[in-house]
């Protein structure tokens, strides 16, 4: 069987939230720069302040990291691995098929974690589904994949999990 990888994007908007944090993070910036080269003085008010500039360094990492991570795809799958790139996690996850251990989703929630095996234990990424552009489809090809492999559906409450048959 060849090995073709399906692609799941970011929806547009997540890539327009991430440009308009950088856009507010450099606007508050050029302020500040502005304010800075008209009057020096201002400096030992509350643009001086560490929290402000804490404040900042965070929306200008927080939205490039949005903006510049939303260019790649959220998921991608082929027949041996699962690629995921939560947007709240630096490092995208790649989990051999085999290493997946099952999910867990709320019963019409946004969100799947995947829980898989590593050298030093069991591990989960979480990723939101309200971000993945073609969410049915991605969630049915992950069921579809893991039930091809054994895997069991279970509830309980209102979790729904797919797990290895014990």
């Amino acid at each position: 069987m060849p090995d073709v990888t399906e692609s799941y994007a970011f929806r547009p908007w997540v890539r327009r939230a991430g440009a308009s944090i950088v856009l507010v993070a450099a606007g508050v910036t050029a302020a500040i720069a502005i304010a800075l080269v008209a009057n020096p003085a201002v400096r030992y008010g509350w643009i001086g302040e560490r929290a402000i500039w804490v404040y900042i360094g965070t929306l200008w990492i927080g939205g490039l990291k949005v903006w510049l991570g939303a260019r790649r795809a959220v998921a991608e799958m082929n027949n041996e691995t699962l690629t995921l790139r939560p947007l709240h996690q630096f490092r995208s996850r790649t989990l051999r098929w085999t290493e997946i251990r099952g999910t867990e989703q709320m019963t019409g929630g946004d969100r799947m974690i995947v829980y898989y095996d590593t050298a030093r234990g069991m591990r989960f990424v979480a990723m939101n589904l309200n971000l993945i552009k073609g969410r049915r489809n991605f969630l049915a090809e992950v069921d579809g994949r893991l039930r091809g492999m054994g895997f069991v559906e279970k509830s309980v409450e209102r979790s729904r999990y797919l797990t290895r048959p014990e």
